[in-house]
């Protein structure tokens, strides 16, 4: 009577020698918390991967401002359809033509008085007025204003729109009657009431601008604005799936090798 072994990681044939017994319950705990932790890891990608699709949803729902065309006319009007996800401010600014170094007084202009405990900017010239009703159908019918310009691009002024009692900047947008946008779709109409003799009948674009951003976010979006950086979480995904694969197929390889060893008795 003898006994033969046949190992399946290429050990030779021993006579007498006893399957490796002393380490089978070793490698079965070894195997079992690998698969467990390799479990784990991607249950907890899929979690992730699940939360970045649903962030990267809302987030293209959000980001981008609304554009619509108005001629600064008395009676004048415009229309615009906006979505938010949930309420947020409406925050609003004009758009005027105009080369970076070109000079129009007629927008106005701002400083910070030096020296102010509070630093916030003074008006200088206010500009010609330029005063919109903005309405909704549900509620919303407000005055805005023009602020004396804010900022400049290589084609365009900006003036920020605010309502009439939050025009001089003391009140902050969180005091009432900051006006709001309600969740879900609202169909806009802008109506130009008043407006300075040198911008009568200059076409402009109204922007509503975007809830987050990287200078702004409207209080309580900070969820959405964190999707601002979308390239860095989805290089993190990337690079946690491709660690991922490699300990799977490492794993799986060494349970390969390690396949149980066969005994077989015979006469």
């Amino acid at each position: 009577m003898g006994i033969r072994t046949d190992i399946a990681s290429n050990r030779p044939d021993q006579i007498g020698y006893a399957p490796t017994l002393e380490n089978s319950g070793q490698h079965d705990m070894w195997r079992a918390f690998c698969k467990m932790l390799l479990t784990i890891s991607w249950v907890l990608w899929l979690a992730a991967m699940a939360w970045f699709a649903v962030g990267m949803l809302r987030y293209v729902l959000s980001a981008d401002p609304t554009l619509t065309l108005i001629t600064l006319a008395p009676k004048q009007t415009a229309q615009a359809e906006v979505y938010r996800i949930r309420e947020a401010p409406l925050w609003l600014q004009a758009r005027f033509g105009g080369q970076t170094g070109s000079e129009r007084p007629e927008l106005g202009a701002s400083t910070t008085r030096v020296g102010a405990p509070d630093a916030k900017p003074g008006f200088v010239n206010p500009g010609e007025p330029v005063r919109i009703r903005v309405s909704d159908g549900r509620g919303l019918d407000i005055v805005v204003v023009a602020a004396p310009r804010s900022a400049a691009s290589a084609t365009h002024f900006y003036r920020a729109l605010w309502p009439e009692s939050h025009t001089d900047g003391a009140r902050p947008e969180t005091t009432a009657p900051f006006p709001k946008l309600a969740k879900g779709t609202s169909h806009l109409s802008f109506t130009v009431e008043e407006v300075g003799p040198t911008l009568q009948g200059e076409q402009i674009e109204l922007e509503i601008s975007a809830p987050i951003g990287l200078k702004r976010t409207a209080p309580g979006w900070d969820d959405v604005s964190t999707f601002i950086f979308w390239p860095f979480i989805a290089v993190i995904l990337g690079v946690w799936a491709l660690l991922g694969a490699a300990l799977t197929w490492w794993y799986r390889r060494r349970v390969r090798r390690r396949a149980p060893i066969v005994c077989k008795m015979s006469m």
